[in-house]
């Protein structure tokens, strides 16, 4: 039996975060054999949205909510480095983080997702990270192979999105230490050149003989509750009403179509 933190980034969508954190905590947690916590990051997130959501804690399902103002000692790039570099935790050996616009659906209630992750880290040392995302061909750069499967069904890709990675922390932690991962001065979110946690996560699960599984056939489904403001791009709409819609769809879908 493994201890699992599960981290969840939000951000100011509380009408959304209602609908998809329940979910994605049912999704990933019932059943399992293993042990788990529940953190979710309040990060870029108002006082007051804070203080609306400290009652419903128990309704999310959440264990612990953690909360940085980012006025100070900030991560450049994108705002979700903050959520990454600020608390990532290698106090239990295996990390999930996802955000609050991921829509996390299990089609066969009765499978065991921690242990399934479980299984390929301690089955395949080399494995750093797992990365769950199905409609990762709206990114700008999709998940493609790199090398031969890890075992059948389970690919070894390209790079990490961070809609839901999983991580074995004992392996990331060292080198994402060597690579810059907790130095402010690592990121860059210039347009042309940007450099995201994403992008270090990548590294890290790529180099030195690592690899980054991607399953294929597991019966769960995750997807991006927004839409590309271009096709290709790696931004999204970043709009609540649209993610909303997102969501409803994929909800009626059971995970397969956000744009109905």
């Amino acid at each position: 039996m493994a201890f699992f933190t599960l981290a969840c980034a939000f951000h100011n969508t509380e009408r959304l975060l209602e609908r998809t954190l329940p979910l994605a905590v049912r999704s990933l947690t019932q059943p399992t054999r293993h042990d788990f916590e529940v953190i979710l990051v309040a990060d870029r997130a108002t006082d007051e949205a804070v203080a609306r959501l400290l009652p419903r804690l128990s309704e999310f399902g959440v264990d612990e909510l953690r909360f940085r103002r980012t006025d100070r000692h900030s991560f450049a790039g994108l705002g979700s480095n903050n959520f990454h570099a600020n608390n990532f935790t290698t106090v239990n050996p295996y990390l999930v983080s996802f955000t609050d616009d991921s829509f996390i659906w299990k089609s066969d209630e009765t499978f065991d997702v921690l242990d399934a992750m479980a299984g390929i880290f301690e089955r395949h040392p080399e494995v750093t990270l797992i990365n769950k995302v199905d409609d990762h061909e709206e990114w700008d750069t999709p998940l493609i192979d790199v090398g031969p499967e890890i075992e059948p069904d389970v690919r070894s890709v390209n790079r990490a999105i961070d809609q839901l990675i999983a991580y074995n922390t004992r392996q990331f932690e060292p080198a994402a230490r060597q690579f810059g991962a907790w130095e402010r001065n690592t990121f860059n979110g210039d347009m042309g050149f940007e450099y995201q946690w994403e992008s270090l996560a990548t590294h890290v699960g790529r180099s030195c003989g690592r690899r980054i599984a991607r399953p294929e056939r597991w019966p769960l489904r995750v997807q991006h509750c927004d839409l590309r403001l271009d096709p290709g791009s790696m931004h999204g709409t970043q709009d609540e009403d649209v993610k909303l819609k997102c969501f409803d769809n994929l909800l009626r879908s059971a995970g397969l179509d956000k744009h109905s």
